[in-house]
């Protein structure tokens, strides 16, 4: 009798010591994207965790080494990652689960035009897309959501792996523009100006398009995609979203001066039907 006692104890021992490490083991994201034009979008998705840290398990962020963005893809596909911040396109939502709260509120569709300060004059002259598409050609990323957006406005384009190559490429008037979304350009600027001097913001231009972006969540973690909507959902009630976002981005809108700029309205064939960003509270 009593080796029978010893024996049942120790398997409810090892069965409860089970349940205990399943339930208190942190839930890992991996993420690829630690670069600094990232740190608004890593708290943001902190944020979300804090919010639903009641109702699942304890979370931590863990971060890979850097990547190419075509390299960083493929790990979220297979798996390597499980959590990635991307541009939207109907591609990437069927090849991984969107999350479809915008992160950045629809600034990232709003794009002003790096060029060389030797071009400044040529700019002057433009106030439409047929005018770029005819006498201008952009840099722009090969693995980028949106570069079917510049496609399908006829706008010429070529196209490199990195934004540093095509900083560099600009600078030996390799093409004539490099678009870059408000929440970026500014902050780019201040980090590459010393070694890039001859390149300047254009004063006049923006172009417009509808491009979300979305937290993106491998195929095999519903939950874990759950989670994170839930989280964000609960940041735009509470209002901590939005005090987030102008933490981050007020100065870079203030300073884009948009409404004093010549708007070119771009068409993205990925959103035709869905309904645009409210874009009104930070415009």
């Amino acid at each position: 009798m009593f080796i029978r006692f010893k024996v049942s104890l120790l398997l409810w021992c090892v069965f409860s010591t089970s349940l205990f490490a399943k339930e208190f083991t942190p839930q890992v994201l991996r993420l690829y994207q630690n670069e600094f034009h990232f740190q608004y979008h890593i708290e943001l998705l902190k944020m979300a965790l804090d919010k639903t840290a009641a109702e699942y398990p304890e979370a931590r962020v863990q971060f890979t080494e850097q990547v190419t963005p075509g390299r960083g893809l493929k790990m979220l596909e297979q798996g390597e990652v499980n959590v990635a911040f991307l541009a939207s396109s109907k591609q990437r939502e069927k090849m991984f689960i969107p999350i479809k709260v915008p992160l950045l509120q629809g600034l990232l569709g709003y794009r002003l035009l790096y060029i060389h300060q030797d071009n400044q004059d040529k700019f002057k002259q433009v106030n439409s897309a047929n005018q770029l598409s005819h006498s201008f050609v952009a840099g722009f990323g090969s693995h980028w959501a949106d570069l079917d957006v510049l496609r399908h406005n006829e706008l010429p384009t070529q196209e490199v792996g990195t934004a540093k190559s095509l900083y560099r490429m600009l600078q030996a008037k390799r093409f004539d523009y490099f678009p870059r979304g408000v929440s970026e350009i500014w902050a780019e600027k201040k980090r590459l100006g010393p070694d890039l001097p001859d390149l300047i913001i254009e004063p006049n231009l923006a172009l417009v398009y509808h491009l979300p972006m979305y937290v993106f969540v491998n195929k095999q973690n519903p939950e874990l995609a759950e989670r994170i909507e839930k989280g964000l959902q609960r940041a735009i009630e509470d209002l901590s979203f939005q005090e987030l976002f102008l933490k981050y981005y007020s100065d870079a809108i203030l300073k884009a001066k948009l409404p004093q700029r010549t708007i070119i309205h771009l068409e993205n064939q990925d959103y035709l039907s869905e309904k645009p960003i409210d874009s009104s509270w930070w415009l």
